[in-house]
């Protein structure tokens, strides 16, 4: 669970990102822009995938490939999304001003979400109350890189292959 202030940072153009909590790095997220996937190492060595499972749909998933979270999109616009798995139901939606979204709860805000003005390389989440990593995780991913997660051709479904991230061992590229 984040609470307070959470910080995704990524280099202009760089596939590489860390989310930091108080100076602390959370986990790092390596985006492979091709195969619309994005694979999470959390600091005490856990791994995630986080995936496209169709049209408007990111599944989280463990090794070996078991979907624990996911978010699904309820708008055409990709504008509401549904973050959901067996230990939470939240909304995320956005808000009018521009680059800015909201997890809400019951219809009350939980975590508010904020890009730079000109791209989502920095991205601030403020939580009001414990939103589980992997929820702000799916939520970044449906919103830094909407035409990779929300926009995909319908019913693509990236495709298992040996030099797939979720394979590669630690510390390999």
């Amino acid at each position: 669970m984040v609470t307070g202030e959470v910080q995704l940072r990524s280099l202009w153009l760089s596939n590489q990102w860390r989310v930091i909590q108080n100076g602390v790095e959370l986990a790092t997220i390596r985006r492979h822009g091709r195969l619309y996937v994005s694979d999470v190492r959390l600091a005490d060595g856990t791994q995630w995938l986080l995936e496209p499972h169709g049209a408007g749909i990111v599944r989280a998933l463990e090794t070996p490939g078991t979907e624990f979270a996911r978010v699904v999109r309820r708008s055409w616009i990709g504008r509401r999304w549904d973050l959901v798995s067996q230990q939470f139901a939240y909304e995320l939606i956005s808000d009018p001003r521009p680059r800015r979204w909201h997890i809400s709860v019951g219809g009350a805000a939980a975590a508010e979400i904020s890009g730079s003005l000109v791209s989502y390389n920095a991205v601030t989440v403020t939580a009001s109350i414990g939103v589980p990593l992997v929820g702000v995780l799916l939520a970044w991913h449906v919103i830094a890189r909407p035409w990779e997660a929300a926009a995909e051709p319908r019913g693509l479904v990236p495709s298992r292959t040996p030099r797939s991230p979720r394979l590669a061992p630690e510390g390999t590229t």
